[in-house]
């Protein structure tokens, strides 16, 4: 059993995760919040989550993936390139591992809300609630970048909303994530066991 406070560090962890992964602040070409630093973080909690969630454990490989992948179309843009768009099969399959990874790391996360949460607390509903919202959006953004859309016009106005809804979701994450934190906390309720 892992220590209440190696799980509240692996949830504070993920829960940053989210904000390096749905927060770009640019310096010119520059993401200062950079896509392959939550990976990292998301990396360190499945290090500190795997003792209660064995299957976090499988996520690994597709962790260090993600964060090579991003780590290396952040190299590039520093000089104006990027490893996105010139592969569409490689970037659909990196689409898909996304997709696949996150989905699966917040149902851990849920998994582990409903563990430790006192009874009607309800973040693991939150997570899972959050988690199929943003599973849905991120796949509908995938399918219209392989549509022939206009992008000047209504495409483009289209994206800028799921955009917006993908920020808003990755947010609410963080926040469940947030509340799984809280559950960690020294002074929570001891877990209940049920027989």
């Amino acid at each position: 059993m892992t220590d209440r406070e190696t799980l509240y560090r692996g949830a504070s962890h993920a829960a940053w995760g989210y904000f390096f992964l749905y927060l770009d602040i640019n310096l010119g070409a520059l993401n200062i919040l950079p896509d392959w630093a939550a990976y990292l973080l998301f990396l360190s909690a499945i290090g500190k989550l795997q003792g209660e969630r064995r299957d976090l454990a499988l996520l690994r490989p597709l962790g260090i993936l993600l964060a090579l992948w991003n780590g290396a179309d952040w190299g590039l843009a520093l000089f104006g390139g990027s490893v996105t768009g010139h592969l569409p099969p490689v970037d659909l399959v990196i689409s898909v591992v996304q997709l696949y990874f996150h989905f699966q790391f917040l149902t851990d996360c849920a998994g582990l809300a409903a563990a430790y949460q006192p009874p009607g607390e309800g973040v693991d509903a939150r997570l899972l609630r959050w988690r199929t919202l943003q599973t849905v959006l991120l796949t509908a953004a995938v399918c219209l970048t392989y549509l022939p859309l206009d992008w000047e016009g209504a495409g483009a106005v289209v994206l800028t909303l799921l955009a917006a809804a993908c920020v808003i979701a990755g947010l609410c994450i963080m926040a469940a994530l947030f509340a799984l934190r809280r559950l960690f906390r020294e002074d929570a309720p001891p877990q209940e066991t049920v027989s």
